[in-house]
């Protein structure tokens, strides 16, 4: 697939192509057929990777048909009154709510099916009696709670419960509604499925204008990704900082002082958010002397977009794609935790929910779920970062033709490629921080050693290099740009992973300056609109709902409005770092096996583009 330096060596023999290669190194050098594209003899590759995905999506596609074929589903969110009956099942189909007639913490179990949620006037619960209540008439019985049975006002919440208005009894009913995790859970869910719509459609419409604004004014939407990034994580981590020290921000008063104060949850939000707001400062002043370049690449980026408007698809239907595929996991897991049942013969009080007791085999099928929804979701944004860089890369090589360059992409992912999108989603997933960390480390140990007399520290970094190279090959060389020379040399995910380390390697000089600034502008610009959707339907749910918006629902909605934004601005990190490794990878092949220092297959519109960035890389370097 790839050529050796001593091949290439016997098969040209001219003077400028032994320079070269004497004074580079030349490990994994591009195939001379690059001259005119991409390979066109390809197969099949990563198949091992495949398969396991697979298996994986089988296991998750099992549990789904459970859905059709389990009668108990339902009975994960349905209540249950004094006596151990489901509301609004069989005998009690006319009787779909649950009614707490004792609203008090001690006798919460004291509940009854009713037909409506009654109002201040009504002085009689439309219910179905049982054996711990055989009255629906309103009775305040002070003296005896046992036969106690309050008609008070109440709305319907989540279709099946009837909350009261008053919020101290609101308060005091909710141990019951929320008396199990994975009842909390679903009744949240269920109860919030328009908010966290309308979350996921906000992500989507705010990612879709900056994806048509960033072309008209690219240095403006830039910095205010960046800065407003900056300024919400600051001033988030100072809000959850206050509410934990009793000192909450009236102007903002969406926690209960008294429940929150000294909550670990707030220290760790805080904590969190000024990690990122540290973070973020950190980067802009590391990079601010770079930042003309992250808005050259983006301008670069814009113009692949503006000349292949159809790249737009990619993230519009793979949104559609990651709501379907939570939509799945959802059914799945709900279709295994309905084999657990519930005996209620042996309880002398039970609960509208009781709380339910996993069993081994049924976590194990739980986590199965989990492990295939991570995967599937990591193969659908790798999927999509796969279209963007061979989208890119075709298009770098045959702009002249003006062909489908993306249904092109899609026949490659889908005959060729879907092992090597599998294993990326895969590795990128668990080991791509850890491949950053470890390069650095790398990087700076090796400087220490060449730069450094002090023999001690020699010595450790000789050492700490030495055990290095034991994951070497592992860790190394993952990258977020394996995709380009797969599209390129149908190599597998592995050799394209080295191929592209080692060009970025002899092109040092080049991607000092720009390596990791598409990665870091995609990750400012989806923050950016992860914080904004996310806080904006916060602000809504606390301002036009009074039940408490669970932390499961917000997993939801953070989860979805992230992977959109990362769907939308992974197109310009993508991209632009597809066409810059195209275009070294096209000057190395003319120059290493024909002597030119031209590229040969560059669009002119890139190469005025890559020509702007070198003239400011004189500039930077002085």
């Amino acid at each position: 697939m790839f050529q050796r330096k001593s091949e290439v060596g016997e098969e040209q023999g001219e003077t400028v192509i032994a320079l070269y290669s004497q004074q580079t190194n030349m490990s994994y050098i591009p195939p001379v057929y690059l001259k005119n594209g991409p390979n066109q003899n390809r197969s099949c590759t990563n198949l091992c990777c495949c398969l396991l995905f697979l298996l994986s999506i089988g296991a998750l596609g099992y549990f789904y048909f459970l859905t059709y074929s389990s009668q108990h589903i339902e009975r994960l969110y349905t209540p249950v009154d004094s006596e151990g009956r489901e509301c609004g099942q069989g005998n009690l189909n006319k009787f779909p709510l649950i009614y707490f007639v004792t609203p008090e913490e001690k006798y919460l179990y004291r509940t009854v099916c009713v037909e409506k949620c009654p109002k201040k006037e009504d002085k009689l619960l439309l219910c179905a009696p049982n054996k711990l209540i055989n009255d629906c008439h309103n009775n305040p019985s002070p003296s005896d709670p046992e036969k106690r049975v309050l008609v008070y006002e109440s709305d319907s919440y989540s279709g099946n419960i009837c909350l009261p208005t008053d919020d101290n009894l609101k308060n005091a009913v909710q141990p019951a509604i929320l008396v199990g995790e994975i009842q909390q859970a679903l009744i949240n869910t269920r109860a919030n499925l328009p908010i966290i719509a309308l979350s996921g459609g906000a992500a989507f419409l705010l990612a879709f204008f900056f994806t048509i604004m960033i072309g008209l004014c690219t240095t403006l939407i830039v910095y205010v990704f960046i800065l407003v990034y900056i300024s919400l994580t600051g001033f988030l981590s100072t809000y959850f900082l206050l509410y934990f020290l009793r000192s909450p921000l009236d102007l903002f008063p969406y926690f209960d002082k008294s429940t929150y104060a000294w909550s670990p949850y707030m220290l760790a939000a805080s904590i969190t958010f000024a990690v990122l707001c540290v973070y973020a400062i950190f980067t802009l002043c590391w990079n601010l002397r770079k930042m003309k370049f992250m808005i050259s690449l983006v301008k670069l980026a814009t113009t692949f977009l503006y000349q292949n408007k159809t790249i737009i698809i990619v993230p519009i239907v793979f949104f559609f794609l990651v709501m379907s595929t939570l939509l799945v996991w959802i059914a799945s897991a709900l279709a295994v935790l309905s084999e657990q049942q519930m005996d209620y013969s042996l309880d002398s009080q039970i609960y509208p929910f009781e709380k339910i007791q996993l069993k081994f085999d049924t976590l194990i099928k739980l986590m199965i779920t989990v492990l295939a929804l991570i995967w599937l979701m990591q193969y659908i944004l790798s999927l999509a970062r796969f279209l963007n860089a061979s989208t890119a890369t075709l298009w770098y090589f045959h702009a002249s033709s003006n062909k489908g360059f993306l249904y092109d992409s899609f026949k490659l992912a889908v005959r060729y490629h879907n092992g090597s999108i599998t294993a990326e989603a895969i590795y990128s997933f668990f080991f791509s921080g850890i491949a950053k960390a470890f390069n650095l480390i790398y990087d700076s140990l090796n400087r220490c050693r060449l730069k450094r007399h002090n023999f001690i520290l020699n010595c450790f970094a000789s050492i700490s290099l030495c055990l290095c190279c034991v994951c070497e090959n592992f860790i190394m060389y993952i990258n977020n740009y394996a995709f380009v020379y797969i599209v390129m040399t149908s190599a597998d995910y592995f050799e394209s992973s080295k191929a592209v380390h080692f060009v970025i390697k002899r092109n040092h000089s080049d991607f000092e300056t720009l390596s990791g600034l598409g990665e870091q502008f995609t990750h400012f610009s989806k923050m950016f609109i992860f914080l904004i959707t996310t806080i904006g339907t916060f602000i809504y749910v606390k301002e036009q709902t009074d039940f408490v918006l669970q932390l499961y629902t917000f997993a939801i909605i953070a989860f979805i409005t992230l992977s959109i934004a990362t769907l939308f601005m992974d197109m310009f990190g993508q991209s632009a770092d597809a066409l810059l490794l195209a275009y070294f990878t096209d000057c190395e092949v003319q120059k290493y096996h024909f002597g030119l220092d031209e590229c040969g297959s560059c669009p002119q519109e890139i190469r005025d583009q890559v020509q702007n960035i070198r003239e400011k890389q004189k500039i930077y370097y002085g």
